[in-house]
């Protein structure tokens, strides 16, 4: 019998690898992304399909070009077998970028289905399929131009509010 201490803390170790990726797509932080997949790892988007190292610099160089992009992830189910592990994560994006020089609204979601793998005690992703379920698009609504809101507007690395609170130094703002 397994020790299911052992799981519980090996699932959420393989949990905070897509919290983890989402938070590099939504920041732009090429080496957090880096930091989810091995080296040797490979990574099927559907228009991208090739190395995790390849992957990474194709999805940062496309993100920068978007105004921006905010995922969530849920309904994490994972099946440990020993050193590997197969998973499911449901994910909701959010995104805005130009179609044809005008901002629009994306909202998507789907499907990871991914292997991991446990290498000297640390889990990584080996392969990751991304499965997309559904999306609209819309003409973009722009709050942050409105100044009577008083938000604070998202970011990315290192000028996002999170890499200043998190290094215990002022904050962007």
């Amino acid at each position: 019998m397994s020790d299911p201490v052992q799981a519980l803390l090996d699932k959420q170790a393989i949990a905070e690898l897509s919290y983890r990726y989402s938070r590099a797509c939504d920041r732009l932080d090429r080496d957090l992304l880096a930091s989810v997949y091995w080296p040797d790892g490979t990574d099927d988007h559907g228009v991208f399909v090739g190395s995790a190292p390849d992957y990474v610099d194709w999805v940062i160089n496309l993100l920068s070009g978007w105004i921006a992009v905010h995922h969530d992830n849920t309904n994490i189910l994972i099946e440990l077998d020993g050193d590997t592990a197969f998973g499911e994560v449901h994910w909701t994006g959010y995104y805005t970028y130009a179609v044809n020089g005008q901002p629009h609204d994306q909202l998507a979601a789907g499907r990871y289905l991914d292997r991991y793998e446990r290498r000297d005690g640390e889990w990584r992703i080996r392969h990751r399929t991304c499965v997309s379920d559904w999306s609209r698009l819309e003409p973009a609504v722009d709050w942050r131009t409105d100044p009577a809101r008083g938000r604070l507007a998202g970011k990315r690395k290192p000028d996002d509010l999170l890499y200043g609170i998190r290094d215990l130094g002022i904050a962007a703002r």
